[in-house]
């Protein structure tokens, strides 16, 4: 008999703590910051002159990024300031990504019959949530660089200020026009970054669930194919998130240098 789970884009509110609403998301990003925390941990006391595999896989992650930045910037030490940021992206995500893996995740559920914990990038809130954080440090970044020099990129009212003929005045309003379409444009960036990780995240679940709840015969065998489909998916997912912050913090610098 089918047994599939109610599909819901808001998240349940699983748990109350007085009069506190605790949802299903909320729960899965607390699990997430204690399996990322504990792997960091596991990782640290790991650490040796001769590496093993987990210390070599994060070497060439840190790696992977720092060359990246390093590039886009063409300054160690912007790329040294703008890393940290740009792997904690990453490997929260990723961890998000993959919690319907983590065994018997899926098999916890509270009185009502809802999933207690649920993958933190399948509700909009947190992956628009990341979006303006990287929005956040891309605009902090650049301001501290050069604010006036940034800023001129959003407001260009001075132009009318050094009309002339004609000619100047409708360069003006041109300008002005660009420059509105810039503020659209960082708007933009936020919602398709947002809607992007969300829409993927959330359908890779949604998917995971629908095959493992059609009958007790589908929950083991079948649903392989598509676990493996959810890892590779939550890691490109993660990867582009991460390769994106990166590419929009270090374009607003360079435009403000």
């Amino acid at each position: 008999m089918a047994n599939i789970p109610e599909i819901s884009v808001p998240p349940h509110q699983t748990l109350h703590l007085g009069h506190t609403a605790i949802s299903d998301a909320m729960l899965g990003s607390i699990l997430v910051f204690f399996l990322l925390l504990a792997f960091l941990l596991y990782h640290r006391s790991k650490m040796s002159i001769v590496p093993g595999r987990l210390q070599v896989a994060m070497e060439g992650l840190i790696g992977f990024f720092y060359k990246g930045l390093t590039d886009a910037y063409g300054s160690d030490k912007l790329a040294r300031i703008h890393l940290p940021i740009i792997v904690g992206f990453f490997l929260f995500i990723f961890f998000c990504n993959q919690l319907v893996l983590v065994p018997f995740v899926q098999s916890i559920v509270n009185d009502e019959g809802h999933f207690l914990f649920r993958a933190p990038t399948s509700h909009f809130s947190l992956t628009l949530a990341l979006a303006l954080i990287m929005s956040f440090t891309m605009h902090v970044s650049a301001l501290m660089i050069n604010a006036r020099h940034h800023l001129g990129h959003f407001c260009k009212l001075g132009l009318f200020l050094k009309v002339r003929s004609v000619t100047d005045f409708l360069d003006a309003i041109l300008q002005n026009f660009l420059a509105l379409l810039e503020i659209i444009g960082e708007f933009a960036k936020i919602i398709s970054l947002s809607a992007r990780l969300f829409g993927n995240i959330f359908a890779g679940e949604v998917m995971v669930f629908v095959i493992t709840g059609i009958s007790v015969y589908s929950q083991f065998i079948v649903p392989s194919p598509f676990y493996f489909l959810t890892l590779f998916a939550g890691t490109i997912q993660a990867l582009v998130f991460s390769m994106l912050a990166m590419s929009f913090i270090s374009g607003a610098s360079r435009n403000a240098m």
